[in-house]
């Protein structure tokens, strides 16, 4: 028996669970009670609150994914409705509607109690609130079907980029949450993050999805089962990192994507110099849970161990690395320069000074202004030393292969052989697999490598970045848009998207919205090499020469000035350039082109003779890109021709033919190859294919009003050529006027 019972709520355990219970006294029977609920309406008034607050808060999720307002709005409405629930039943226990209003239910005489008729009328509210639930399921499924938003900087294909069902032992280990006192240790957390993946990596039969992607969910209130469905993994590793003084506290949290199950949850508190064992403790967890095939207790890598102070430093620096910023990059090599002064032999801080030493040259896609040569040789004997110390150190062979890496061309066996053993040391290992596909020649085993790296790791920018560039050379536009799908669902429309769309647009003659995406990349990473060469390039076919002298490499800087008239200044660059060092294709076609044009072809020859000694040894040291046409080939052919000297002009074509046929041959179809093709063909005096291939290029996007070689002069009397041109150059026109520019008129000749 209990007399005035009353109702509370406690929230229990970090999962939030509801306990409900009654505190009563002697005198009344629990029967009584519940009868006493029910003819007070309580159970009603409970019930029409639980559908009322559904429909509320589904009606403010709408709202606030419309007007972009923080998530934590969301919370603050369900916290709210959480609290009040407990005041509404103690309000309907207390209180009565009355034909004269609300009064205490201790002053309605029971014989005159209405309770029953306003039951009936929350029984009818009810009713109608579950009608509109229903209703808005229905219309938020009918008419607001879940999609992807695509920001509306390109008009992208709904095509999606293809990748592998879900592999149960597969896992993301996202970037553990700094709960330190002062906030100050993310980038602790991020490293130890960093090194339990690396040992993940290695393990065999476990499929790790790679860093960047993984990373890229940081501080974001994303849902593991959304997480799950872009990284395509089974289970996400989550978890804290909490330093104090010389002691710290890992939290780590395995969980299945699918509904979030934990599978284990593991709490170390342990001196900081234990951190490395803490990292192997944690993966030989992970990988008793999904029961990989660990093959022994050999199975799992060992963490290299150094200094604390060294070991921080390190994390510093990679961090830095990671990002491709030159300025942040600059400081790594300090941090790794203190952190090796502590402990010399740190291998894998040796190799990644070797890396960093690379991303600072001025080779095409690097960041700084070190000579590529020098920087590489730098680069090789940190890593050199780090193979001394640690044979078996993966990263460490992966930068070696980097660094011996000639482009294009057929025979890197060196770099080749390096990357592969640091893929056999670990296999997810995303930079060793894309520096593999630089390498190969092959370019079919170049685009399998690049795509299972996205497949892993989406947001890996070089492979990301590469396999756009694979995709474009191959006319694949549609895989190309696919793939910066699915990227952006994660990124939005961030620089290295609109770098994406950028060559997109350039290789398909949209070259306005082209220069609208190279703008904004540009800006958000002026030293990108990628960006400047491209975007330079978008400029130059535009028109727009004085913006492209402040944007464009140097390698492109001769053609600038030779289009402005500029022509003082063209010859003093051509003094003053070393043409056997730098990125060198592009300088060689634009002064052969530009000599051509002004009857000095006998200047060129002198050039190519002063820096390799004759054609032959040229050929030799700078075979022709696999994708783009065949960059200086035609336009040094035409100066050869010029010039009278038959057998290298000869031997020119023989290598034009070559390239272009070993392009056809893998696949590559873009306007930049039939350009080529068609200069093959007007070089050697075929114009009807030369007018056949010039309208292939035309028709895979070719768009310019600047930028015609000398060497069309041998079509000058073809009224097919002049035709094509107009049509390209009326083009160029028309994406001008997108920008709100006027019309340009070029120099076919330049």
């Amino acid at each position: 028996m209990c007399s005035a019972p009353w109702l509370g709520v406690f929230f229990v355990g970090e999962q939030g669970y509801i306990l409900v219970f009654w505190v009563c006294y002697p005198g009344v029977a629990l029967g009584q009670f519940f009868n006493e609920l029910k003819r007070r309406n309580v159970f009603r008034v409970a019930v029409a609150y639980l559908v009322s607050g559904w429909l509320v808060l589904q009606i403010v999720d709408v709202v606030i994914g419309n007007i972009g307002a923080p998530r934590w709005v969301f919370s603050v409405f369900l916290l709210t409705g959480v609290v009040l629930f407990v005041p509404v039943l103690v309000f309907s226990w207390a209180y009565e509607l009355t034909p004269e209003g609300l009064k205490r239910e201790s002053e309605v005489d029971r014989s005159h109690s209405i309770t029953s008729q306003t039951g009936r009328k929350l029984n009818l509210v009810t009713i109608g609130m579950l009608v509109a639930v229903v209703g808005f399921v229905i219309l938020e499924r009918v008419m607001f079907p879940v999609a992807t938003d695509v920001p509306a900087v390109a008009e992208v294909d709904d095509t999606e980029f293809t990748v592998t069902t879900v592999e149960d032992k597969s896992i993301a280990v996202l970037a553990f949450d700094d709960l330190s006192p002062g906030g100050d240790q993310a980038f602790f957390a991020e490293g130890l993050s960093e090194e339990i993946l690396n040992v993940l990596a290695q393990v065999p039969g476990l499929k790790v999805a790679g860093r960047t992607s993984s990373f890229a969910f940081r501080g974001k209130d994303t849902d593991l089962r959304e997480i799950g469905e872009i990284l395509n993994v089974a289970h996400v590793l989550e978890g804290s990192v909490r330093k104090a003084g010389d002691r710290i506290r890992v939290t780590a949290q395995l969980i299945q994507a699918s509904d979030g199950f934990h599978l284990f949850s593991k709490t170390y508190d342990r001196d900081l110099t234990d951190v490395f064992s803490v990292q192997d403790e944690v993966a030989a967890l992970i990988g008793e849970a999904l029961k990989a095939e660990l093959q022994g207790a050999d199975a799992l890598p060992v963490v290299a161990e150094t200094d604390v102070e060294a070991y921080d430093l390190y994390l510093l620096a990679r961090q830095r690395i990671h990002s491709r910023n030159p300025v942040l990059m600059e400081e790594a090599i300090g941090m790794l320069d203190a952190a090796l002064a502590i402990d010399a032999d740190y291998g894998p801080a040796l190799a990644q000074r070797g890396l960093v030493t690379h991303l600072m040259s001025d080779a095409i896609g690097a960041y700084g202004d070190i000579p590529e040569a020098i920087a590489d040789a730098q680069g090789l004997a940190f890593v050199d030393r780090a193979l001394e110390l640690d044979p078996g150190l993966a990263e460490a062979h992966a930068v070696r292969g980097l660094l011996v890496t000639v482009q294009g061309s057929a025979d890197n066996s060196e770099a080749i052989a390096s990357l592969e053993r640091a893929l056999e040391l670990n296999p997810n290992m995303d930079e060793g697999k894309t520096w593999l596909a630089n390498a190969v020649y092959d370019r079919d085993i170049a685009i399998s490598l690049y795509e299972d790296v996205v497949a892993r790791d989406p947001m890996f920018g070089p492979a990301f970045n590469n396999l756009i560039q694979e995709y474009i050379g191959r006319g694949r536009f549609d895989d190309s848009e696919a793939l910066i799908r699915r990227v952006m669902r994660i990124t939005g429309p961030d620089d290295n998207i609109r770098q994406a769309l950028g060559t997109v647009g350039v290789m398909r003659g949209d070259l306005s919205a082209a220069y609208e995406n190279f703008d904004y990349s540009y800006e958000a990473n002026p030293n990108s090499s990628i960006v400047q060469l491209w975007f330079g390039t978008t400029l130059y076919w535009l028109g727009d020469f004085e913006r492209a002298l402040t944007v464009a490499l140097a390698e492109g800087v001769l053609r600038l000035h030779a289009a402005r008239g500029d022509f003082e200044a063209a010859d003093r660059l051509l003094a003053e350039t070393d043409f056997a060092t730098g990125s060198r294709r592009r300088l060689i076609r634009d002064a052969a082109n530009y000599l051509a044009a002004h009857g000095r072809s006998d200047e060129i020859i002198d050039i190519i003779n002063r820096a390799y000694g004759d054609l032959p040894t040229l050929l030799q040291e700078l075979p022709v890109e696999e994708s783009y046409g065949t960059i200086y080939l035609g336009p040094l052919a035409y100066a050869y021709l010029q010039a009278g000297r038959v057998d290298e002009y000869k031997r020119l074509l023989a290598a034009m033919n070559a390239a272009l046929d070993a392009q056809r041959s893998s696949g590559i179809d873009n306007q930049l190859h039939w350009w080529s093709q068609a200069q093959y063909a007007v070089l050697t005096g075929d114009l009807e294919n030369g007018a056949l291939y010039l309208e292939r290029a035309f028709d895979g996007g070719a768009t310019r009003v600047a930028g015609f070689e000398a060497l069309w002069d041998l079509a000058a009397d073809d009224a097919r050529f002049e035709a094509i041109f107009a049509k390209i150059i009326a083009r160029g026109n028309a994406e001008r006027a997108e920008l709100g520019w006027e019309p340009f008129q070029p120099r076919l000749e330049l």
